[in-house]
């Protein structure tokens, strides 16, 4: 997604100011999930996150809660 990020030893480090990019990403689990959720909203272009379940099991309806707020933001099933 374009950020500049470093591992040193057991700190992780994050250069900015960065403009995201859009891009298909990977959630692990709900935590990594919602946080590429809030990253794809900040960048540019599309971003898609997958798997979903885990970030509508620990938040259901997520995407129309965001969309409440203004995001453009729409949840998929897993059929497509």
């Amino acid at each position: 997604m374009g950020a500049r990020v470093e591992l040193d030893g057991i700190a992780v480090i994050v250069h900015g100011p960065s403009t995201f990019r859009g891009a298909r990403v990977v959630a692990h689990d709900l935590r990594t999930g919602i946080a590429l959720v809030l990253a794809g909203l900040a960048a540019e272009g599309e971003t898609v996150v997958t798997p979903g379940y885990p970030i509508d099991r620990g938040h259901a309806a997520i995407a129309q809660r965001f969309k409440s707020l203004g995001a453009e933001i729409t949840a998929e099933s897993a059929e497509g």
